[in-house]
């Protein structure tokens, strides 16, 4: 199951990499991200943003009513941080929120949860701490086990789904993708499973990003336009062979030796001075190994440490007890 998913992803992303026109969709998506960046420029806005994407408004209609909070409250003097956001949306009316009052509640919430997280980090810019959140391995495992509800700085806010999440993420600066309709219809367009839950499509989309060697936000505005362009026709990978696969199939046959490398050692067995015929330290209970009977010598009993050999007084002994 792991090499046929393995298998899959290799060759959906074969399959984008080998598109007639992938390097002019590549910097196309690659601009449209870089465009969003630069709009994402101020942390409070980005949360409200991402907090307004609730409405199920379109996403330009939101990005221009954010754009038109910035213009009415910006001030040279005063910078748009995220207690002073806040502190604007607790006496302003629910023009700002398409008339949701409950969508200004919320966005009055996660505006303080991350004004809490600035406030552990010391001389840290909002818009980094913001980033730090999206890309950390707590909020990643947090997602990756699908408890994203008990995350402490946004899951804990009620109605912040796993979608506005991903969507904070991204905009924030996160190496990550939100999991579209857009993004699931071009992933079953390259060969992936049809169906799937919103983890699983994120799961698939990040892993796609590494294959192709680019930023997730890149391959999930990449995987957009495929889908907005209909696009199913791909080209194919080539079949992989055994080789490619797994290197040459292995034989169960021993490889027999050629002529001469017979030759070779039937003379090395026939000749003891080559070394094929046991020694001695290869089996010492062999009587006519080469070097025994030069090693044998005298095979008459040691001398005794008491009287010597052959019964004798040992000299040396009687030496010293003189």
């Amino acid at each position: 199951m792991v090499e046929l998913a393995d298998r899959t992803v290799t060759d959906a992303a074969w399959k984008t990499k080998n598109l007639e026109d992938y390097d002019r969709r590549l910097e196309r998506a690659a601009r449209r991200v870089d465009e969003l960046a630069q709009e994402h420029d101020t942390a409070a806005l980005v949360i409200y943003e991402a907090a307004l994407m609730k409405s199920g408004h379109p996403a330009e209609e939101v990005r221009e009513t954010v754009r038109r909070f910035g213009e009415t409250w910006q001030d040279e003097e005063e910078p748009l941080t995220i207690p002073r956001v806040s502190g604007i949306m607790n006496i302003e009316g629910n023009e700002w929120f398409f008339g949701d009052g409950a969508l200004r509640v919320m966005t009055g919430q996660l505006l303080g949860q991350f004004q809490h997280r600035v406030a552990q980090y010391n001389y840290v810019d909002e818009r980094e701490v913001l980033k730090r959140w999206a890309n950390s391995h707590d909020t990643r495992l947090f997602i990756r086990r699908r408890i994203y509800e008990t995350e402490p700085v946004v899951g804990v806010v009620a109605g912040f789904d796993f979608p506005l999440v991903q969507y904070l993420r991204v905009a924030a600066g996160g190496n990550t993708v939100v999991p579209s309709e857009d993004v699931a219809r071009a992933l079953e367009a390259l060969g992936f499973p049809e169906g799937g839950d919103e983890y699983e499509i994120l799961a698939r989309a990040e892993s796609l990003s590494l294959h192709l060697d680019l930023p997730a936000p890149i391959a999930g505005a990449l995987l957009e336009d495929i889908a907005r362009d209909g696009l199913t026709d791909f080209p194919q990978p080539p079949e992989s062979t055994p080789e490619e696969e797994g290197g040459e199939e292995p034989s169960d046959e021993t490889p027999k030796p050629a002529p001469e490398d017979r030759a070779a050692r039937r003379t090395a067995r026939e000749d003891p001075r080559k070394g094929e015929e046991p020694t001695r330290v290869q089996d010492p209970q062999t009587s006519d190994a080469p070097g025994v009977q030069q090693e044998s010598g005298d095979k008459s009993a040691p001398a005794s440490p008491e009287t010597g050999r052959d019964g004798a007084p040992d000299k040396a002994r009687d030496e010293d007890e003189g």
